[in-house]
């Protein structure tokens, strides 16, 4: 069948940079409306109440408890990870695992030896590092499995008593855990096993210290100590006492930044702002009592979140195939369609489900120049038909040049026919991606469009 010659790769390609900076120049004008929307979440822990409310990070407005399940009893820390929240469950001794997204319950992530007193949770990879009030010590996990791997922090290691929910791990890979019957902070080595004292809270009457905020720059870090009602600063690598950054406090708890960068301190009657710099009041963000937040022990802010345009949400299409070339052809023969996942963090490989689509066939007639055809029909198919159009290649690779110096009918195996094809500006928005294998096969993706 006769072609066309093909157009030159810079006059096909014109609409598509116009169109793209089209697309960078009028989207100006639609951004500030999209960075109005605030998406991220302040998750914070109530442990008398039982659950984690869930507040608009920005506003402070209620949106819904975690759990209504009554799985959760003595909410203390929470930490968001690869997609997932997980939450310290001290009253039952469990981590519960929940999407971050959607917050939907996905199971126990750890279960916890009876009486262990579960506070505060540090993740380092796969490894969970849980804190026990009760038996004043930490317990190393797999994140993936729930199996228990080891005790990292010996019970009072260190003079610890009490550990407490603020653990976590420092910018220099050390576990700093807050004890709080000991006024203490111990550190953790795991390359070497060693617990030692970081900070002795009885120079600055550091009592009962709750949570632990490195602080940007990593050269300070903030503790909160719940029986004096302050937020201290320390030395981030001596635990040298620096400065009472905030005082008068009703039993802060909790530690975290917002992203508008507000340090946020959870205590006794809610949520409040603070200049990270100054300690000076920016305001509340919640209050406790307006929604039933009974005892505040923990709050982490959500990132924010992209605000999706559904109108970019449509109906493109990628099925995909492995075919054995046969002379100046090549038969796909199943192709593929996939379903199942979700973009970005959300995409899980064990949600994907491949189905055969039909089969795709590409006949070349000149190094530039091909007959695309596709039956999908009958049973085990996706039933979209059969048709066919001619093919180009949208832009000359080396292997073209090559193929027209020997020669369509002298190159063999189709060496050229790796690369993009398409319909041509009748069909410019659609294409195929072929890849020629090294044991006479080739590989070929097919971007198109669902029917209507």
């Amino acid at each position: 069948m006769p072609f066309s010659t093909p157009q030159p790769l810079t006059q096909r390609l014109r609409l598509y940079w116009s169109s793209l900076i089209c697309l960078a120049l009028c989207g100006l004008s639609t951004a500030a409306a999209a960075q109005a929307a605030c998406t991220s979440k302040a998750l914070v822990s109530g442990f008398f109440s039982n659950n984690v409310q869930i507040y608009n990070a920005c506003t402070g407005a209620f949106e819904r408890t975690l759990d209504d399940a009554g799985r959760i009893q003595g909410a203390q820390a929470t930490r968001i990870v690869a997609g997932k929240l997980y939450v310290v469950s001290e009253g039952n001794d469990r981590i519960l695992r929940y999407n971050a997204s959607t917050f939907a319950y996905e199971g126990v992530a750890i279960t916890l030896p009876t009486g262990f007193g579960g506070t505060g949770l540090a993740i380092r990879g796969d490894e969970a590092y849980v804190a026990g009030y009760s038996t004043s010590s930490v317990n190393r996990y797999s994140l993936s499995s729930g199996q228990f791997l080891s005790v990292a922090v010996a019970p009072f290691a260190a003079g610890l008593r009490g550990a407490d929910n603020g653990a976590v791990f420092g910018p220099d890979g050390k576990l700093y855990v807050p004890g709080y019957d000991s006024n203490n902070v111990i550190r953790f080595d795991p390359a070497t096993g060693v617990s030692s004292l970081f900070i002795n809270g009885i120079t600055s009457q550091l009592f009962e210290p709750r949570g632990i905020l490195f602080e940007p720059g990593n050269q300070t870090v903030l503790v909160s100590s719940e029986a004096r009602g302050e937020v201290q600063q320390f030395n981030a690598n001596t635990g040298s006492f620096i400065k009472r950054l905030i005082t008068g406090l009703a039993r802060p708890t909790g530690l975290s930044y917002d992203n508008d960068g507000n340090l946020l301190v959870a205590q006794q009657t809610g949520v409040s702002k603070y200049d990270p710099n100054t300690g000076a009041s920016r305001g509340s963000l919640l209050v406790a009592s307006a929604t039933g937040l009974n005892g505040p022990t923990f709050v982490t802010v959500t990132p924010a979140q992209a605000v999706i345009d559904s109108s970019q949400v449509g109906t493109q299409f990628w099925i995909g195939g492995v075919g054995q070339i046969s002379g100046n052809s090549v038969i796909f023969d199943p192709m593929f369609s996939a379903t199942g996942t979700a973009f970005g963090s959300d995409f899980d490989p064990l949600q994907v489900v491949r189905k055969p689509w039909g089969k795709l066939q590409i006949d070349w007639t000149s190094c530039t120049e091909a007959r695309l055809s596709w039956d999908s029909t009958g049973a085990g198919s996706a039933g979209f038909g059969s048709g066919g159009y001619p093919l180009v290649r949208l832009g000359e690779s080396e292997q073209t040049v090559e193929c027209k110096q020997v020669g369509f009918a002298n190159s063999p195996q189709l060496k050229f026919i790796g690369g993009h094809w398409y319909g041509g500006e009748a069909r410019s928005g659609e294409g195929l991606l072929v890849d020629r294998l090294v044991d006479g096969r080739a590989f070929v993706a097919w971007f198109t469009y669902r029917p209507r």
